[in-house]
């Protein structure tokens, strides 16, 4: 089970591979703050672990879309990502949700 600390933990001791790829081709005096760097590092590491645990393709971007959907409204994204995980564990991908369309 996946908790709010343990992905913080797992992120945190992988966060400059993680940010790498980010941070390329940026200027030597670019910074972005502390809740990007979360996002950015969480985004990638929800899919390398999604993989890594063996959820298929579809499921992986519908996982993906989630962390993305919520993150914009929580102040918790490791434990947004600890919940999305655990629900990919538990098999509770939500396969059936119609995508919101906008003007048609």
């Amino acid at each position: 089970m996946y908790t709010s600390e343990s992905v913080k933990y797992f992120v945190s001791e992988d966060s400059k591979r993680l940010f790498g790829s980010y941070a390329v081709n940026k200027p030597a005096n670019w910074a972005c703050d502390q809740q990007t760097r979360d996002f950015v590092c969480l985004s990638i590491w929800l899919r390398e672990e999604l993989t890594r645990i063996g959820i298929d393709e579809l499921g992986r971007k519908t996982q993906e879309a989630q962390f993305n959907r919520y993150s914009r409204s929580t102040d918790d994204l490791f434990g947004l990502a600890a919940g999305i995980m655990n629900d990919a564990v538990a098999g509770e991908i939500d396969r059936d949700r119609k995508t919101h369309r906008r003007w048609g």
